[in-house]
């Protein structure tokens, strides 16, 4: 009979909340990106002296939601590079710290809403810097100058105080670099193959999008077909057997959609360039974020991932409420992005206590 307990699969020794960047930063990001949303949306009419801006909405959204799944993401990943368990401890404490008082900080507009946030930043790169050095097994500079820069921009976005699209284009140019190397090998894998395609290619597709803002309009036109092409490289049909792996690429087919409505919103004017925007950060960046999330959290047996009951439930709700956004029903897409965000930390709440297994983001390889 096959178990289904964690500890069924490697563990890592660390056990409990403060075991895995993931336990934290996850269910935070999730009860943020409910709060956050909740908040643009309906604030005014309950606090109508608070009042966050268009400028708030989109750092907490990129910087605020997105900084805390970078986070516990790249924290937990560095162990397959490292060697080492994943960062922990009074490490994690820290940094949730620096991420939760920036975050009240940004909303009440203080000065010390930048330093903070880019100090949380910043601590994330050094904790990546220092686990590399320790482990001295691979060298990801990449990542630590993602964080480095994260923090510069959101110093940067702030000081300025005034809404600009670049974050947005920035953490979708992040999710390229990042989720184009690892969807794929999580398909491969699926079918007990290697990725066809270098990393050369996705770095450049990377910065494709990150520019696409400033670009010929017809650039983001070009860039969402050479997505489409990068998919289509892969063995997507694995996913159709698979709740995790079928999420994972419906939310990065978001990346592709987004910078096509927003070429054709350029180019001929047909629907607002929002629509892109909100696709390339609810769809793409939140429909990842869930989908990763989803994986660390993940019933497991004998190194097999299956998805926890309500993932495909809550990732449901947060992809119809992307459509619903694009086509301006705006009170409707904010409730149905709440919910899902709320329904799928229900799912995470339960396990985050307990061995770490090892490895978080998958299992045993393909045969």
């Amino acid at each position: 009979m096959t178990s289904q307990n964690p500890t069924s699969d490697r563990v890592w020794p660390e056990t409990g909340l403060w075991a895995a960047s993931f336990r934290v930063m996850f269910p935070l990001a999730a009860v943020w990106a409910a709060i956050s949303v909740g908040f643009w949306q309906w604030g005014a009419r309950i606090w109508p002296n608070l009042e966050a801006g268009l400028a708030w909405h989109i750092h907490e959204m990129t910087f605020g939601f997105g900084g805390a799944a970078l986070a516990g993401y790249l924290l937990t990943a560095c162990s397959s590079w490292t060697g080492r368990a994943p960062v922990g401890g009074w490490r994690l404490i820290g940094i949730a710290a620096l991420w939760i008082v920036a975050r009240g900080l940004v909303l009440l507009d203080s000065a010390l809403a930048a330093p903070l946030s880019t100090a949380f930043f910043w601590s994330v790169a050094g904790c990546l810097f220092w686990e590399a050095k320790k482990g001295g097994r691979q060298w990801r500079p990449a990542f630590i100058t993602i964080c480095l820069l994260a923090g510069v921009g959101s110093v940067l976005f702030l000081w300025r105080g005034e809404a600009s699209t670049w974050p947005v284009l920035g953490f979708a140019a992040l999710l390229v670099f990042v989720g184009g190397r690892m969807v794929p090998a999580f398909l491969f894998n699926a079918v007990g193959s290697k990725p066809v395609a270098g990393p050369w290619m996705t770095t450049a597709l990377a910065f494709g999008v990150a520019v696409s803002g400033v670009a010929p309009r017809e650039w983001a036109l070009a860039v969402s077909g050479l997505l489409l092409v990068q998919v289509a490289r892969w063995p997507v049909r694995v996913a159709t057997r698979d709740t995790l792996l079928a999420i994972l690429v419906v939310a990065y087919l978001w990346l592709p959609a987004g910078l096509l409505a927003m070429g054709v919103a350029r180019a001929l004017d047909l629907w607002p360039i929002a629509a892109g925007f909100h696709a390339l950060s609810m769809g793409a960046m939140g429909g990842l974020i869930m989908a990763v999330s989803a994986r660390a959290f993940a019933w497991r047996a004998s190194g097999v991932l299956k998805a926890r009951r309500g993932v495909g439930v809550a990732f449901g709700l947060v992809m119809t409420a992307v459509i619903l956004r694009m086509g301006g029903w705006l009170d409707a897409a904010a409730g149905l992005w709440c919910a899902g965000w709320l329904i799928h930390l229900v799912v995470m709440l339960p396990h985050l206590h307990g061995p770490v297994p090892r490895p978080v983001f998958s299992g045993a390889r393909g045969k």
